[in-house]
């Protein structure tokens, strides 16, 4: 299995087929345009630097899981039909020659029973995650020398906090056996219980600062609506897609409908996933993979982005708690600011028992000294975050709506681009770091936001450095929003 090395200074371990391109039409790589099918990639070549002369502080880190053998509603909806359909097809109009000749041996490694399920090398990516986290937040982590004195096993372990869905936990514990070296992350990943602990959230808990996964708990969120648009942009560039064919593989192509050519293009990820390969990647142009790209992207604007009413709702609990979190303050109010500087062990010395989130006093609100703050959840929830901090807005029209996409012809220059924002594995960073410049005015606390490596502008918070935002205007900024936001029960109550 050949591996691509999607960035010149980061060797991932992702398997894909081929860095040269897939067929004799393409120049891109279909794999880094499937939205969330796409296998895990970082869409920059290394991750944006801080501005000179500031160190980090703190960060709350957001994580989709890692690679799954096959998503089990889109292969209800679209792939099983698809599958079944070649299954049952008349052999003689299956193409014996050309590059559809495949379809007369092929067999889906997609089954019900592989559904959810973190592939091989999903793990694997999750584990490469792990190192590749620890390489860019090292001084966040607490130090790899292993526990000598009762002191030290005393002291409260670093938390990962995971949604409760398998897939979160398997990816979880790979991120811990990467991040962390063997005497820390325990047999299985769930950490040794002493420096390290993975801590488990109920996906359905409902209250605001300890649910990973707000979409799971709020009883009004649908993803139904959002394939009506989609489909209407299917519609559009499917059937170019099967008159294409015709030319080809006529007597199969007169088998086909819009939702198989859909089906196809979904196959090409998750089959590349299960095996490191998939045939259906050479079958499609660059055009062709970039419409399916936007049908993703129109998909998801509608159910877990800006043309949903209800994402900055679910967005607004994983960011209030990460501003906590980012705060460093003590359980009695105190700031705990004073020291920028991490202690010998990786803790804040100004800590004694550590900050605390608001009550209820469930995980993730377990006492914690740590820097950097880890969770792992679904696909939705990166987005939903990214909508509450208006991020990938080119809107002109008050946050947090946005103009819809069009459905009859695809957006290129578009801000809204889901492959860059909910990989598997895709993640979202809220970063606090200090500087120290006098003579440019710019001594202080900031935050910024960073996606999968690239930092990013939240529209309405960007009075510090590269796309920063002062430290007081973002804890103001998100007051307000949450304010505005906050009636999470309300809205998620049918």
């Amino acid at each position: 299995m050949l591996a691509l090395a999607l960035l010149p200074l980061l060797p991932l371990i992702v398997a894909l087929p081929s860095q040269q391109p897939f067929s004799t039409n393409q120049r891109i790589n279909p794999l880094k345009h499937l939205s969330a099918i796409s296998p895990f990639y970082i869409p920059t070549e290394k991750p944006t630097p801080l501005p000179d002369q500031c160190e980090l502080d703190r960060v709350s880190l957001l994580i989709r899981h890692s690679s799954i053998m096959g998503n089990d509603d889109e292969y209800e909806e679209t792939m099983k039909p698809f599958i079944e359909k070649i299954v049952n097809m008349d052999k003689s109009k299956i193409p014996q020659s050309g590059e559809w000749k495949f379809l007369n041996d092929w067999r889906s490694p997609i089954g019900d029973d592989t559904l959810e399920v973190v592939s091989p090398q999903g793990k694997r990516d999750a584990k490469f995650l792990g190192k590749y986290i620890r390489d860019q937040y090292n001084s966040l982590f607490p130090p790899k020398k292993k526990t000598t004195t009762k002191k030290d096993k005393k002291r409260t372990p670093y938390k990962v906090w995971t949604a409760s869905s398998t897939r979160d936990i398997d990816t979880a514990k790979s991120y811990i056996k990467g991040g962390f070296p063997s005497h820390q992350s325990g047999h299985d990943g769930e950490g040794d219980g002493e420096v390290v602990q993975l801590i488990q959230v109920p996906n359905k808990a409902k209250d605001w600062d300890r649910s990973l996964t707000p979409h799971k708990a709020c009883d009004t969120f649908d993803k139904k609506p959002s394939l009506e648009p989609a489909n209407k942009w299917l519609a559009v560039y499917a059937p170019k897609v099967i008159d294409r064919l015709k030319a080809i593989v006529p007597e199969f192509a007169e088998e086909l409908v819009d939702q198989d050519i859909l089906a196809m293009q979904m196959l090409c990820g998750y089959e590349s996933i299960a095996v490191g390969s998939s045939h259906f990647c050479q079958a499609f142009t660059d055009e062709e993979w970039l419409d399916v790209e936007y049908y993703f992207d129109v998909r998801f604007h509608y159910m877990m982005g800006y043309g949903s009413h209800l994402s900055p709702y679910l967005g607004m609990p994983w960011v209030k708690t990460a501003k906590h979190l980012l705060s460093g303050k003590d359980t009695d109010g105190s700031d705990g600011d004073k020291d920028h500087k991490p202690s010998d062990d990786g803790t804040l010395g100004t800590f004694k028992k550590g900050p605390k989130l608001p009550e209820p006093k469930l995980p993730p609100n377990a006492t914690h000294t740590q820097l950097l703050h880890p969770s792992f959840t679904h696909r939705e929830s990166p987005a939903f975050v990214a909508v509450f901090l208006n991020l990938f807005n080119s809107s002109s029209h008050a946050h947090p709506s946005s103009e819809a996409p069009p459905l009859d012809h695809r957006v290129d220059d578009r801000a809204w681009r889901t492959s860059h924002l909910v990989s598997f594995l895709g993640h979202v960073a809220l970063e606090r770091y200090h500087c120290k410049g006098k003579k440019h005015g710019d001594d202080g606390d900031y935050v910024r936001a960073v996606v999968n490596g690239r930092a990013e502008k939240m529209s309405g918070c960007e009075d510090g450095l590269e796309q920063g935002c002062k430290w007081e205007t973002f804890d103001k900024w998100v007051d307000e929003r949450a304010e505005r936001w906050g009636d999470w029960e309300s809205v998620c109550e049918k």
